[in-house]
């Protein structure tokens, strides 16, 4: 027999033992600092015990730690990091099974076939942009951790939470998710705790590998005159890019598997990495005020006013290389002619082959952006009945840019050559002022409302002003709530619409400010299972990347109008939950969405055994056909295209998710459609989606 060597010969299995590792590792260092901080508290409340003392055997006596009731307050910045405002925390196993952090946030996603890849929502009010975001990482915002993003916590015992997700399937091609996430407080003022996230997808098709990884520490305290919340992250996302499917027919051929399929590229990768850090805190001024709670009158301090300074930094880089770049790619097939590069593509090109270690392609940019922000906040006052916060602040922001270096370089023989992987740089800086005024503990209404203006530097003359207001409707048996907002900004554009150059792409423009109304309604029934939304956006100069994989602006003014609805039925143990939008252009020449987008999830719901809850039944989803965006892999972005469409495609997938105590486990069948159908499974023109997959995921919470 022949003995098998000590190293690992299976990359995938050594990488699922090695995250496995990791996994029993910080279950073992998590239980013993708990433990040890468990026995710092009982040792602490204990009171009678003294150094050096005998204590009697027997039954041991219950400590105040014993007592103590699990709670976990949940809760994040806004306003810029300005003030925080509490998140329902969900503990129900519902949606447990939708892995996918771009399906979780929305019902209709345009991907590339494989989680951890570029997406981009096709409900458009779920987009987002700004004027501080690096414009090449824009398509991987849920596979991110921001500061904006982080929530913060108040717990009265040490929690932990570990989630394991696989691919389950005997064969090496797989994907791995991995969640670690621990907070505690030090005491009642003060709450720490990290999380890492990993995605590991190698996907069904050839290059289209997915490594990414958060790792985020985080630390609130609140005192009585000051509170401070910080944050420090990284996130890493390395993608393979294959191109799509230089001809999609393929996939309807039973005989081809899919990692036979041949793909447009070989070789080429792009990394994303973000790392920031962000400090919000402020001291406070107020009085002491005598207060009765629960029969008990006691002195408690109010705060009025104050000071406040956030610091936010924030470093982002993109490198994207390939060893054999092609200047055209140009290809008809059966859905009609494929241009690669966008149409008419003219390159600007180091056609040099190359190699994966030495790549033909480097095209390296980036940006950081430090700001600093300075808050005088009136605060609202619990004790007064028509009290409502207000704030004044001023914000810099120092951005530093840099990108593709143009001009050739000569050596010392006075050869010129490409400037491979070299860079060109740019500096601006922006300072604006705002004020907000805002209610958020009333009982009749809440409602914000904000301005901001940019006073100097490059978007000198931009402004944004936005509302809402939140109503509840109080009933005997059920709390109603009606929300409306509006927000009208006019933008410089982002640096990088403006001016870039690369291996396969140049522009310099100089674009109009982009003008954008919106304007939303949603309404919310518990009691009917009922959440109903209307959005509406105007858009003057709009941005988008044309057919060329160039940005353009709208020659036009057009809008935007939605409709949502989320309706639940339930009978027993019977579940049906429906969500549909209905979303419509007044031109697809700038922007293409689906008219209809609907997701149904149809499951049995129960307890077994008075401790297993479950649920079990099937997904679907569906968008209607439309003509959907390229995607241009050297730049990372999606732009326009009229000759293929993608939807009118139900996606079926099969699901059980269930929880005993303090641990849920889903298992979960995709796609199964593609049983029964030939073909037509497209996420994104020439990007299909994964054949029909067993996978299965675990969670496991503790906080004793």
């Amino acid at each position: 027999m022949r003995l098998v060597s000590r190293s690992c010969r299976n990359f995938y299995i050594c990488r699922m033992n090695y995250r496995l590792s990791i996994v029993l590792l910080m279950i073992l260092i998590l239980w013993q600092t708990t433990a040890e901080a468990q026995t710092m508290n009982r040792g602490s409340n204990m009171g009678n015990s003294r150094s050096g003392g005998s204590q009697k055997r027997g039954k041991p006596e219950k400590t105040k730690m014993d007592s103590i009731v699990f709670k976990m307050k949940e809760y994040k910045l806004v306003d810029d990091l300005s003030r925080d405002s509490e998140v329902k925390v969900d503990t129900s196993i519902t949606n447990f099974h939708i892995y996918d952090p771009a399906y979780r946030n929305s019902i209709s996603v345009q991907s590339l076939g494989n989680i951890g890849n570029a997406y981009q929502y096709t409900d458009f009010f779920k987009r987002k942009s700004s004027e501080r975001d690096f414009l090449f990482q824009s398509n991987y915002s849920a596979y991110e951790s921001l500061p904006g993003d982080i929530p913060f916590y108040n717990v009265t015992k040490p929690y932990t939470l570990l989630s394991y997700g696989q691919w389950f399937s005997n064969k090496p091609k797989g994907e791995t998710l991995l969640k670690v996430f621990h907070t505690q407080n030090i005491n009642k003022q003060v709450n720490f705790g990290f999380f890492y996230n990993s995605i590991g997808a190698s996907g069904k098709y050839l290059n289209q590998q997915a490594k990414d990884h958060s790792t985020v520490f985080f630390s609130s305290g609140n005192f009585e005159r000051y509170d401070y919340w910080f944050t420090i992250g990284k996130n890493s996302l390395e993608n393979q890019e294959n191109g799509g499917l230089p001809n999609p027919k393929d996939i309807e051929n039973p005989d081809v598997k899919p990692e036979e399929i041949a793909v447009w590229l070989t070789d080429v990768k792009s990394v994303n990495n973000n790392s920031f850090v962000a400090l919000s805190h402020q001291y406070k001024l107020g009085i002491w005020k005598e207060v009765k709670e629960k029969k008990e009158i006691y002195q408690k301090f109010i705060p009025r006013v104050a000071f406040m300074h956030v610091f936010d930094f924030q470093k982002s880089t993109r490198s994207y290389t390939e060893a054999d770049p092609n200047q055209f790619y140009i290809d008809t097939n059966g859905q009609g002619t494929f241009y690669f590069y966008g149409k008419d593509h003219v390159p600007n090109i180091n056609a040099t082959t190359g190699t994966s270690a030495a790549p033909a392609t480097i095209d390296n940019a980036g940006q950081s952006v430090v700001t600093n922000r300075f808050y005088l906040k009136f605060l609202e006052a619990p004790d007064r009945k028509y009290s409502f916060g207000k704030q004044l602040f001023i914000s810099n922001d120092l951005v530093n840019l840099y990108y593709p270096r143009q001009e050739p370089v000569t050596d010392s023989l006075g050869v010129q050559h490409a400037p491979l992987g070299l860079t060109q740089s740019a500096n601006y800086a922006n300072t604006y002022i705002g004020a907000s005024a805002y209610r958020t503990d009333g009982r009749f209404w809440n409602w914000n409302a904000s301005v901001k203006s940019w006073i100097l530097g490059r978007n000198a003359l931009d402004y944004e002003l936005a509302g809402s207001i939140y109503k509840p409707l109080r009933t005997a048996k059920d709390t109603s709530t009606i929300a409306v907002f509006a927000r009208m900004t006019n933008k410089t554009p982002n640096f990088y619409y403006d001016h870039y150059y690369s291996n396969h792409y140049k522009w310099e423009n100089a674009f109009d400010r982009v003008y954008v109304i919106r304007v939303g309604a949603s309404f919310e029934k518990p009691l009917w299972q009922l959440k109903m939304s209307a959005n509406y956006s105007i858009i003057n100069h709009y941005l988008f990347f044309n057919e060329k994989a160039l940005p353009e602006q709208a020659q036009s003014e057009f809008s935007v109008a939605q409709l949502m609805i989320n309706k639940d039925f339930t009978a027993g143990v019977l579940h049906v939950r429906n969500w549909g939008i209905l979303q419509k252009t007044t031109t697809d020449k700038y922007l293409a969405l689906p008219l209809v987008s609907l997701r149904n999830s149809t499951y049995l719901e129960g307890v077994y055994a008075k401790v297993l809850s479950f649920q079990f039944g099937l997904d679907t989803r569906y968008e209607t056909a439309y003509y959907a965006d390229n995607y241009a892999p050297a730049t990372g972005m999606f732009f326009r295209q009229s000759t293929v469409k993608v939807g009118d495609y139900a996606w079926i997938d099969a699901f059980v998710n269930l929880k005993i105590k303090r641990t849920a486990f889903y298992f979960k069948y995709t796609n199964l459609t593609t049983q029964f159908v030939k073909g037509g499974f497209y996420t994104s023109p020439s990007y299909p989606a994964p054949v029909t997959t067993l996978l299965f995921g675990l969670s496991w919470s503790f906080y004793n």
